[in-house]
């Protein structure tokens, strides 16, 4: 979507921006059956079975825009749910590496626990925040980094310990690689010529509607059911596009549940 209109529809609550995708198809429709619609009908006026012709007319167009918008709305729901994934599988290897340093000395041990609860706390009360509004700070680099640099500076005494320690180094690493997986949710996006397909597509449909030759209140109203359904289908496309910029998208919901679960309980004021 364009850039300017983002930022009007970002802020919103999604019932209300839900209410307002409906709004305008529902409002450029009754406009143009109130305002446009006279012109037509002096435009087609003696066109014999106009309503047969212009059914006939549309019926590839809303077979293959409705093919568009259902697999726009697929491939936005796959996406977030993959990013809802790498954050659950990421969350699950924090809960592993938290796990498994008991096997460390009693020092190491808790100067990595705290780094490691310090992390989930940043990523869920600071970072998760800043996706809504398309930043990711440094903070949550940062604090992998320590991490990174505690672990990498232990030695192992013994045989057990090096196995342990292996295995930790093997899920920090896989973590990292989901984080940056799940970061790739911040960015992603339809790409905008398929918005802008998705808008004329629009216009064509209340084209085709306005159209028909039917009584005004009947006009009214089958455009209307029509255009507030295709509002709500835009909007879930737009709802789920950008999955860790929206309520719907993926949620810091692993973490928290990975930090009440598993770390508060030695949690230290």
């Amino acid at each position: 979507m364009p850039s300017w209109l983002l930022e009007i529809l970002d802020p919103l609550p999604l019932p209300t921006a839900a209410m307002y995708f409906s709004l305008f198809f529902l409002v450029v429709a009754w406009t143009g059956v109130i305002f446009v619609r006279p012109f037509f009908r002096l435009w087609l006026r003696g066109q014999a079975r106009l309503n047969e012709v212009v059914t006939a007319a549309s019926a590839g167009f809303y077979l293959f825009y409705g093919l568009l918008l259902g697999l726009l709305s697929v491939a936005a729901y796959s996406n977030a749910r993959d990013i809802s994934g790498f954050a659950g599988r990421e969350a699950a290897e924090l809960v592993s590496i938290y796990r498994s340093t008991v096997s460390y000395p009693e020092g190491v041990r808790e100067e990595v626990r705290h780094l490691l609860r310090d992390y989930t706390v940043y990523v869920v009360h600071r970072e998760w925040p800043s996706y809504q509004e398309g930043r990711v700070p440094l903070g949550g680099y940062n604090r992998l980094q320590a991490i990174r640099e505690t672990l990498l500076a232990f030695e192992p005494q013994t045989r057990s310990q090096e196995i342990a320690h292996t295995a930790v180094l093997k899920g920090f690493n896989d973590m990292v690689t989901l984080r940056q997986q799940r970061l790739a949710g911040v960015d992603a996006s339809i790409p905008g010529a398929l918005w802008y397909t998705v808008a004329i597509g629009g216009l064509i449909t209340v084209v085709f509607l306005l159209l028909l030759d039917m009584r005004l209140g009947l006009h009214l109203f089958t455009t209307g059911m029509i255009t507030t359904f295709l509002g709500l289908m835009v909007f879930i496309i737009y709802a789920q596009d950008r999955p860790l910029r929206n309520e719907i998208g993926a949620s810091a919901a692993p973490f928290v549940a990975a930090y009440e679960m598993v770390m508060r309980w030695d949690d230290t004021p």
